[in-house]
């Protein structure tokens, strides 16, 4: 497989494991890219080539992007999480010293 053949390859399989969110596979991917761009580094690039890197590029950019909106929406989603259960323990802890000093009356 050519350069051009492989950075189409790897914008597709990219894209693909973004949509499916497949982040070990996006993980990976960067890898591969980045050992690929460091095998470029000093050679003569093509238009065509030069073309391919930045859709390429471009591919990255919105993956990585969907990285970080997953990311910030799981935070968020931890930090809901987090914030209820410490409420359900505080309200537990209370009700615990209303029943040890007799204040609740049973219904």
């Amino acid at each position: 497989m050519d350069d051009l053949q492989l950075l189409d390859w790897q914008m597709r399989v990219l894209a693909a494991a973004g949509k499916r969110q497949d982040w070990e596979k996006i993980q990976q991917l960067d890898s591969d890219i980045s050992a690929l761009l460091i095998s470029l580094h000093g050679c003569e690039i093509s238009e065509q080539k030069r073309e391919a890197l930045n859709k390429l590029q471009k591919v990255h950019q919105q993956v990585h992007q969907q990285v970080r909106q997953k990311r910030d929406e799981l935070s968020k989603e931890m930090t809901q999480q987090r914030n209820q259960r410490e409420g359900a323990l505080s309200y537990a802890q209370f009700m615990d010293r209303e029943l040890d000093e007799g204040r609740v009356v049973n219904e």
